[in-house]
């Protein structure tokens, strides 16, 4: 792997700890994670930090618990399929970045904006839904959360990424 490529790999790390501790040596599969799982593993443990900023900042009544929980864990599956494809998109964008031609620039920023759009989408959808189960005013608060992490979380990735050349 590229120095450059190194440091998209660094990014994904930086971001996720436990990547970094699972991720297995070249031709080490059988004896350590495979990278499927290790990505799994990093948007499981994003995903619980985004699940435990939400529980502390909302109260939330027993009715409005058993309404509310079931929807934002459909939430975060749609969530997952969003950050399973920007992992795999900055992988992907780590292994070629040093043979990037313009064409291949503008497909990466390309994908970068479509998932941009994805997650907005996402975002959106659930508001109306949390809204359904919960006071409005709740439902905006938890999507607000999932924002500010979201773009936490982004603003630290492209800290660690190359521009596109």
């Amino acid at each position: 792997m590229s120095k450059t490529g190194a440091w998209v790999l660094l990014g994904l790390l930086w971001l996720g700890g436990p990547l970094a501790a699972a991720e297995p040596a070249a031709g080490d599969q059988a004896g350590g994670k495979t990278t499927k799982e290790v990505l799994a593993e990093f948007r499981t443990e994003l995903q619980a930090i985004e699940t435990e900023v939400v529980s502390k900042s909302i109260s939330l009544t027993a009715d409005e618990q058993t309404r509310f929980w079931p929807v934002f864990k459909r939430f975060q599956a749609e969530q997952g399929a969003i950050i399973d494809s920007q992992i795999g998109a900055v992988r992907e964008y780590a292994s070629d970045y040093a043979d990037m031609n313009d064409q291949d620039a503008m497909e990466y920023v390309q994908a970068l904006l479509d998932r941009d759009q994805r997650v907005h989408d996402l975002r959106e959808k659930y508001l109306a839904e949390y809204a359904k189960v919960i006071d409005p005013g709740k439902a905006a608060r938890v999507i607000h959360i999932s924002r500010r992490l979201g773009l936490a979380s982004q603003a630290r990735l492209a800290q660690s990424i190359p521009l596109v050349h």
